[in-house]
């Protein structure tokens, strides 16, 4: 038989081989993640996943499935939108969410607020804060709930108003557990920050500043704790609660090992004092301080906090691929308050999801083909 047409007619097969792996490889692949779709009226704003994976309105999320998630929405001169505990059901099944934004008050006011003890974890309308003593700014006039967690504490909860103008001062106490009540904590950190925390499978949380996540009052057992941060590999423990127990995590999080493709993004963790201020990147607005941005390009870039009753904060930052930048700015307050910016979103377009499709897979597909190429040429 003719050398042409045997090699010929090799490629031809070693094509389809590979071609049907890869098609069987592909919806298998796909079963291990849900989708969670949110769109806004009006679109165009910025929806973030678990309050750090970002992308403009209509977004996809892809998550795992059966899990629960935080939808944080942001958009300029609107009020800021959160839905704690989002499902994200079966594997390829889509959870959708619409969400009407409300117009944003020309009158904002400030929460100032302490714990006894401190250090405690600030959740204001199911919004992470970071840690007492905290100030922060930019509330709009309404009702709002506070939620304040510390290890050895039960959980303190309270509703409040919040007055146009004016500053609102709280020093509440917490109140330890009795020896009775049978819980234990975990408390996280991770390096860098700006990681987002799951236990359960559900979201608790980012680790904003250097202060220790807690998660409080849960009952004796086995708790799997996974660590997830953009450019950075999962980072996963099992965390072992006793009575009156804390267990400690402090995640060291290793950078992705890079690719055929260097990576050329990295993060920035913004915070400020007064926390609330409005995030500008580059002029386009990204939400309130304190926030982790992902998938921002190397190189240099320009970040503007601005609050009513605040003078404008600017500074440039350096972000280097596959590194995590922090910037943190303390705005002087003003004797007339500012109105509210009108800077034009010009969000950058969300990345492409990741092929569900492994590198390792395609290895493997193109070892077996080559072996069957093999066996052929033996038979030939």
């Amino acid at each position: 038989m003719p050398q042409r047409f045997l090699n010929t007619r090799l490629l031809f097969l070693t094509t389809i081989l590979l071609i049907g792996i890869i098609a069987s490889i592909g919806p298998a692949a796909a079963d291990n993640v849900s989708y969670i779709q949110v769109s806004t009226v009006p679109s165009g704003a910025q929806a973030c996943l678990d309050h750090y994976t970002c992308y403009e309105t209509p977004a996809t999320f892809t998550t795992t499935p059966n899990s629960y998630h935080s939808i944080t929405i942001y958009m300029d001169g609107y009020q800021t939108f959160t839905q704690q505990s989002v499902y994200a059901g079966d594997p390829n099944v889509t959870t959708n969410i619409l969400v009407t934004l409300a117009s944003n008050p020309s009158q904002t006011g400030i929460l100032d607020l302490n714990s006894n003890p401190t250090n405690a974890d600030i959740w204001l309308d199911n919004l992470y804060y970071g840690t007492t003593p905290q100030i922060i700014g930019g509330l709009s006039a309404g009702t709002h709930t506070l939620l304040l967690r510390e290890a050895g504490y039960y959980d303190y909860t309270e509703s409040f108003m919040i007055v146009a103008g004016q500053t609102s001062t709280k020093y509440p106490g917490l109140t330890p557990y009795t020896k009775s009540s049978g819980y234990g904590d975990i408390q996280i950190q991770s390096y860098p920050v700006g990681a987002a925390v799951y236990v359960n499978n559900n979201y608790m949380g980012t680790t904003i500043s250097s202060a220790a996540l807690y998660v409080t009052q849960l009952s004796p057992g086995s708790y799997p704790v996974r660590i997830t941060l953009a450019n950075y590999q999962p980072y996963t423990v099992t965390a072992v609660v006793t009575a009156g127990g804390l267990y400690d995590i402090r995640a060291n999080m290793v950078p992705e090992t890079p690719g055929p493709t260097p990576d050329t993004t990295g993060l920035i963790t913004v915070r400020s004092s007064p926390s609330g201020a409005y995030i500008y990147l580059d002029n386009g607005y990204r939400g309130l301080t304190p926030l982790t941005l992902v998938d921002i390009s190397n190189g240099g870039h320009t970040i503007l906090l601005r609050m009513n009753g605040y003078q404008d904060w600017q500074s440039s930052v350096n972000v280097a691929a596959g590194s995590s930048t922090d910037v943190s700015g303390t705005l002087a307050a003003t004797t007339a308050p500012l109105q509210t910016p009108t800077t034009e979103v010009t969000q950058p377009a969300p990345l492409q999801t990741r092929s569900p499709i492994s590198v390792i897979s395609i290895l493997s597909a193109i070892g077996i083909c080559s072996a069957g190429v093999i066996l052929f040429r033996k038979k030939e």
